[in-house]
């Protein structure tokens, strides 16, 4: 059940200082090569503008394409900081970084070069580097809504969040609506937040392992029980596709909540629009580990409607543990991140846990690793690229806020993550253009439990690492 919350992971430079300077030619050649820079700068940055254009309607594939070409043909600055937002969207992260950190490190950089390397560094988890990114391009481009808008998820305090969104909505005059609709929704919730912590912890332990129940006729999915306040409980299914902690209202109005604010979830169900609210839970415990002041969003429509369980829970809540989902035996581990840990690297994005997984006939692309969905989910626009795949009748796909619109079954779908290769059955497919224009990268689908029930799941928060291994076989 993922969601995205509007309170939403090298090069060489171009002096080169062993040349030997030519000797002087006189003014005239001396002019004409700087009129010949400036016509080419401009040229760059025309097309660089239009490459952006493309990335605003959702062209992603279009927009890389004609980036690509620019570079080739006009290796300048704004060129290549277009390839980067390009390469970006198309959710080839660390593309996007190894091409925007030579631009960055210069003197005087583009501030949309600085903004976007600041957004692969956070999707990368280095985020110290993302903050001093953001600050750099702020400073260089203090009203330009495209860049504050997206330093705003790195400031350094609510304030200066708020102070940033309040800038995005005084300069972003025909926006994309729900963008605008996210950010007041940030500001609502930050001002009514103040500087106070969420999620504080108050019992750390240094290793916990505490049950999963399988989700009885649901196909896939585990749910774990977490105590609230005046020993209230209530029963999450462990989803790694979730940003946080989602509860239907009536389960916590008497566990310690504290109402903050109201706001819209997007890309879930229905309308891709939920009306929600924010509040704080005084109490949040699972096994030993304990917080207050956990941050929770809450819906008055039921997450099942057999009542199995009273929401979902993301895996950030864990942040700092190696977590371990063994769900041939039933049980979570929380232990201390290992050093040089195995796996497969994962991004961070709006809060979603992000992975390079194929089709088993070749195609790539960026899937959410959720273990919130009974079955995988393909992009509308992933479906395209797989040889053999055929999409038929409607499919029932229910998730926060409602059923998918439009979702259908595809037949012909191999996907395959690490070592792990889904069976040959069918799988579903919806379009996913929200999630991605929001999240800002291109979302090919959702890796769902039909992939990995049974499977041993390792993910190391602080590395950002995720290793997936079919338990061993009984002799």
């Amino acid at each position: 059940m993922p969601n995205l919350c509007s309170g939403l992971g090298k090069g060489q430079s171009i002096y080169n200082p062993g040349v030997k300077r030519r000797p002087f030619l006189g003014t005239i050649p001396l002019m004409a090569a700087a009129v010949t820079a400036v016509f080419l700068c401009a040229a760059a940055t025309a097309s660089a503008d239009h490459v952006r254009e493309l990335i605003e309607k959702d062209l992603w594939k279009e927009a890389l394409a004609q980036a690509r070409t620019l570079v080739a043909e006009t290796p300048a600055p704004a060129a290549s900081a277009a390839l980067g937002e390009a390469l970006y969207r198309a959710g080839l992260i660390d593309d996007a970084g190894e091409v925007l950190a030579p631009i960055a490190a210069s003197d005087g950089a583009p501030a949309r070069a600085l903004a976007q390397l600041g957004l692969v560094r956070v999707a990368q988890g280095k985020d110290g580097e993302a903050v001093a990114l953001m600050d750099r391009a702020v400073a260089a481009a203090p009203r330009d809504p495209w860049v504050v808008y997206r330093a705003s998820g790195a400031a350094r305090s609510r304030a200066d969040a708020i102070a940033l969104l309040t800038t995005y909505l005084e300069t972003a005059s025909g926006d994309d609506p729900d963008r605008i609709e996210g950010a007041r929704g940030t500001i609502r919730l930050y001002t009514a937040l103040g500087e106070r912590k969420v999620w504080v912890p108050v019992v750390s332990p240094e290793r916990l392992e505490v049950p999963l129940t399988p989700l009885a006729g649901t196909g896939g999915g585990y749910f774990i029980e977490a105590t609230l306040a005046r020993k209230k409980k209530i029963r999450l299914l462990l989803d790694t596709g979730s940003t946080g902690l989602f509860v239907v209202e009536r389960a916590v109005k008497k566990g310690g909540l504290t109402p903050l604010s109201i706001e819209t979830v997007f890309a879930g169900g229905g309308t891709g629009r939920t009306q929600s609210s924010r509040g704080l839970l005084s109490k949040f415990s699972i096994g030993g580990l304990e917080f207050s002041d956990a941050l929770v969003t809450t819906t008055k429509d039921e997450f099942d409607p057999q009542g199995r369980i009273h929401g979902v829970l993301g895996l950030n809540v864990f942040s700092g543990y190696r977590v371990t989902l063994d769900l041939a035996k039933g049980r979570m581990i929380l232990e201390p991140c290992g050093d040089d840990p195995a796996g497969a690297p994962y991004w961070d994005v709006a809060g979603q846990m992000l992975v390079g997984a194929s089709d088993a006939s070749g195609p790539e692309g960026l899937f959410l690793f959720d273990t919130g969905a009974s079955r995988s989910m393909i992009a509308r626009s992933f479906v395209d690229r797989i040889s053999g795949a055929t999409v038929e009748g409607a499919a029932g796909v229910r998730t926060y806020g409602g059923n998918v619109s439009g979702a259908s079954v595809v037949r012909g779908v191999r996907l395959r993550f690490l070592d792990v290769e889904s069976a040959d059955g069918p799988v579903h497919t919806s379009d996913l253009t929200q999630r991605s224009r929001l999240g800002g990268v291109e979302v090919s689908g959702y890796l769902g439990m039909d992939l990995l029930d049974g499977m041993t799941i390792v993910v190391d928060t602080r590395a950002r690492k995720v290793a997936v291994a079919a338990a061993p076989k009984r002799d």
